[in-house]
């Protein structure tokens, strides 16, 4: 099946696009109907939490986490100073209701402060106005993706629902929390607060018209410090940003495709290119809720959009086989132009149902690699059209590459597994492309593992470290462990335990203090 694409040179019709709100109630029954289904999933979670540990992960979080110390095991390095963040949804509830799918929770922050062989936690929920206001109001207000709410408020902009809870992204002294359907969210870097949304268009041609547009979790920043990234629109369209390393807009470009997948999570950027891999998934209209409407289609090729990043133009399209994935690594262009990417890649899109499963207390006890599980890939693009895949027999989610190879070739990728046929994470691993070889750590089926960064320090490209979060289930407690990059199969070196758990988030950054 192909996708018509189209490049407009301007951002024509921009306000209505940021005013275009995501999917809400239709009708009064109808949501009163949705009501009675987010009190059931509060009472089937809290019912199930005590047979099923695991679902801790998920459970509600009801206050911020003030600042204090943490207990070390092992030795923190004296080199390694600074600061590591992490993004993720961990308000599900308020009042009677609980929230119908992971993605639509307020955002927390996890900050881990590493200074003079000490380590210091604190966690702050994302004050944006949305949030302020359900507060306050002790109440959910807004219907969200999938949430409907009787007798919501009205979304007059997307950035009315952001819940500012997927990633964080560090833009000159600024701090930044990123979402996939609106603004980023700026954030006081000492204190954390909330302070406002981003005005993409402030002092550029499109004036107020970006507002509320959206802005995708996953930017990625160039050797030269630009940074990239892009926003999914209604119909398929795609908003491509260039940005400067102080946040200031640069260029900016709409992509129409006939793309009719209603998410698309990440992209990638090779010296040369822009590559938006389109899944094979699209939107049911009949079924209600952007999450629960979103169905995989294995007769509808994979597509990758070979952009040039001078002039924004579509170059080519390739087709790959079915395939869905959230995430991916890398990408990296050889003299020739073969593009070669990795990818975590499902072999359907039931994590999506997955994802809704565990909100109403659901954890499937077993998954196959056929059932849901992704696999790490290599696709290799040739210039003559011709298409390579190869699949490594594990599985892998949240990979990340030393910040130094973004776009360009990386010997090591870095992600996380679920041994075990688990439903979350239980290790850490390696994937070294030079020898196509693999070293891992496994937690144990006891803990659940978050996404791990590799940190590169003094000015090195290639990683030293390993660092990450994981919640250990007996104990009810998330730990901070620090691994040598190059002996990761070792064990962490460090682990810092906090004395309560942290809910399991998604992405996040390590600065480095200025030496």
């Amino acid at each position: 099946m192909k996708r018509r694409i189209l490049i407009k040179n301007t951002l024509a019709g921009g306000a209505a696009l940021a005013m275009a709100p995501w999917p809400l109630a239709a009708s009064t029954a109808k949501t009163i109907l949705r009501e009675r289904s987010s009190h059931d999933f509060k009472h089937q979670f809290n019912a199930a939490l005590p047979k099923q540990p695991k679902l801790l992960g998920f459970k509600n979080i009801a206050h911020d986490f003030a600042r204090s110390e943490l207990t070390i095991e092992g030795q923190l390095p004296k080199t390694l100073e600074g600061v590591f963040l992490r993004n993720g949804p961990a308000k599900h509830e308020r009042g009677p209701c609980r929230l119908k799918h992971l993605f639509e929770g307020d955002g927390m922050v996890q900050r881990f402060t590493l200074r003079g062989g000490r380590i210091f936690h604190e966690g702050r929920f994302i004050n944006t106005p949305k949030f302020a206001a359900e507060e306050r109001a002790e109440q959910f207000l807004y219907s969200g993706p999938d949430t409907q709410i009787p007798n919501s408020l009205d979304v007059y902009n997307r950035d009315v629902i952001n819940t500012a809870n997927t990633s964080i992204l560090p833009v000159g002294k600024e701090l930044w929390a990123l979402w996939e359907g609106g603004s980023p969210a700026r954030l006081n870097p000492e204190s954390l607060d909330f302070e406002q949304f981003i005005d993409l268009g402030e002092g550029s041609k499109h004036g107020k018209r970006l507002q509320g547009l959206p802005f995708s979790a996953h930017p990625k920043v160039d050797t030269n410090g630009d940074i990239w990234n892009f926003g999914l629109v209604d119909d398929g369209r795609l908003v491509i940003y260039q940005l400067a390393k102080s946040g200031k807009l640069k260029n900016l470009k709409l992509l129409h495709t006939e793309y009719q997948g209603g998410i698309l999570h990440d992209f990638l950027i090779t010296e040369r290119h822009l590559l938006f891999i389109l899944p094979s998934i699209k939107r049911r209209p009949s079924i209600k809720g952007l999450f629960a409407s979103i169905q995989y289609d294995d007769a509808l090729p994979m597509q990758v959009l070979v952009i040039d990043k001078h002039s924004l133009s579509l170059k080519r399209t390739f087709e790959l086989a079915a395939g869905f994935a959230f995430h991916f690594g890398n990408a990296w262009e050889e003299r020739d132009g073969t593009i070669r990417f990795d990818a975590s890649l499902y072999p359907n899109a039931n994590i999506l149902g997955e994802l809704s499963d565990v909100m109403r207390g659901h954890i499937k006890p077993q998954l196959s690699q056929s059932q849901s599980q992704s696999q790490t890939a290599l696709f290799t693009l040739k210039p003559s059209g011709s298409i390579e895949r190869v699949l490594f027999h594990n599985n892998s989610e949240f990979p990340r590459v030393s910040a130094a190879f973004t776009g360009r070739k990386n010997r090591y990728l870095y992600f996380t597994q679920a041994l075990h046929n688990s439903f979350w994470g239980t290790s850490v691993a390696r994937m070294d492309w030079q020898t196509q070889t693999q070293s891992h750590y496994f937690y144990g089926d006891d803990f659940m593992v978050e996404e791990h960064i590799p940190v590169s320090l003094n000015n090195e490209k290639e990683a030293q470290f390993v660092m990450g979060t994981a919640l250990h289930i007996p104990s009810k407690r998330t730990c901070l462990n620090l691994f040598n990059a190059n002996r990761l199969s070792d064990g962490p070196i460090m682990r810092a335990w906090l004395p309560y758990h942290l809910p399991l988030g998604f992405h996040g950054a390590f600065i480095a203090s200025a030496t």
